[in-house]
């Protein structure tokens, strides 16, 4: 997270969900002139844990226009085709209860795979599912051993591109498949700390917005926070994998059990992604490379208060990481227009996480998050949300001109 700054001109990147903003500035005594270009978005309320239980297991996501839709591709493709057979050597079972309590990783890599996954359960079974979806680039969110509605859709999505039935919960053919093209293998992994994965700077964010203005980076508050986004993974499921641990006093060469996650794209990586699609009611984001085919997948989080018509379609503009934020108090209902307005520097706890994806559409763009927890339920306001690690795996795919277009909108009946 770095600043140029030079005596002739900052350059400042914000986003802005609701509005766009190029002002020029005069500085008399040191400089001429400097363009501001911002991001600015309704910060919205903090997520309702009580709401987001009440959604996990909320099945309507089934009847949206997209789902129908893909569910009928897949009955034409699949006619006189075979389905593929993984030869893994796994061992399955019915039914089992399943639980985290008293395992040790070895425990929980050899634990057998019980099916089917669905409904609300939490375990071994789970975790391996998420991890390989996750290393397939059908991304579940956080990881946290624990089924519900984005573990099911991404299931759903993964079934519905190999031709599998695409049901949203895990049988022995969907396992199968899913362990033999991930490469199987453990799914909890020892992983030795580097200095870059300990490094900081971390502080303690204030509330208040002008408070964070002041800061120099909206950067993460522990290690114990920046470890679970580089796992993709919540707090309390590296607790669990790590029992005793205090993990804000890790230092480097210390071994860390983690989630064998897929690695994080690189800068410069080639475009692939020729296409995205956004289901608003069904929170999620499908990429598409130029032969049509599902190349990632992510559930997203978008606000209520966004109503495209069920035709909407626009296009990337840009692509910036590391984004300003402007705080701008005139787009937010709660707040008194005549409070001043503010700048806040990037981090992966900005409003609007580490990287901003701009659409055509005015005032609009793809963009992390400072709480992937919340990702893939509704919320009262926002662009269109992913975590940190899966905006950044979209925005340096795309390229300008990436066509971007929503279903499932709010004007349309479930």
């Amino acid at each position: 997270m770095k600043m140029k700054t030079t005596l002739a001109a900052a350059l400042i990147l914000v986003a802005a969900c609701s509005r766009q903003e190029v002002r020029e500035r005069t500085d008399d005594a040191k400089q001429k002139v400097a363009e501001v270009t911002g991001f600015a978005a309704p910060l919205g309320q903090r997520d309702d844990p009580k709401q987001r239980e009440q959604q996990r297991f909320d099945e309507r996501w089934r009847n949206l226009r997209s789902f129908r839709q893909q569910q009928a591709q897949r009955a034409a493709r699949q006619a006189g085709q075979a389905q593929q057979q993984a030869a893994v050597n796994l061992k399955f079972v019915t039914g089992a209860k399943e639980t985290f309590k008293d395992l040790n990783v070895p425990a929980i890599n050899a634990a057998p795979i019980s099916v089917p996954i669905t409904g609300d359960v939490t375990g071994p079974s789970v975790v391996k599912t998420q991890v390989y979806l996750d290393r397939l680039h059908f991304s579940v969110g956080v990881l946290d051993g624990r089924w519900g509605r984005n573990s099911a859709i991404a299931t759903w999505w993964f079934q519905r591109s190999r031709d599998l039935e695409p049901t949203g919960a895990v049988d022995e053919p969907t396992f199968r498949r899913l362990a033999a093209e991930a490469g199987a293998g453990e799914t909890i992994v020892a992983h030795p700390l580097t200095e870059e994965d300990v490094q900081g700077p971390f502080v303690k964010l204030p509330e208040d917005v002008y408070e964070k203005a002041k800061l120099d980076c909206l950067c993460y508050e522990s290690l114990t926070e920046k470890l679970a986004e580089t796992f993709h993974s919540s707090a309390e499921f590296l607790a669990i994998l790590n029992p005793g641990v205090n993990l804000d006093l890790m230092k480097a060469g210390d071994s860390l059990n983690v989630p064998n996650v897929r690695a994080q794209t690189p800068k410069g990586t080639q475009p692939d992604i020729a296409k995205i699609v956004v289901s608003i009611q069904g929170n999620t984001l499908s990429a598409y490379n130029a032969a049509g085919d599902l190349v990632f997948h992510a559930p997203t989080t978008l606000g209520n208060k966004y109503d495209p018509s069920p035709s909407e379609t626009t296009e990337v503009a840009r692509v910036a990481e590391d984004p300003w934020f402007h705080y701008q108090p005139k787009l937010f209902a709660e707040v008194d227009d005549d409070k001043p307005e503010a700048n806040l520097k990037p981090g992966p706890n900005s409003p609007v996480g580490v990287i901003w994806t701009a659409l055509k559409k005015p005032h609009f763009g793809i963009h992390g998050t400072d709480d992937p927890d919340s990702i893939g339920y509704a919320s009262s306001h926002g662009c269109v949300r992913l975590t940190n690690w899966d905006a950044l795996e979209v925005g340096r795919r795309v390229a300008p001109g990436v066509p971007v277009e929503f279903l499932d909108t709010r004007a349309e009946k479930e």
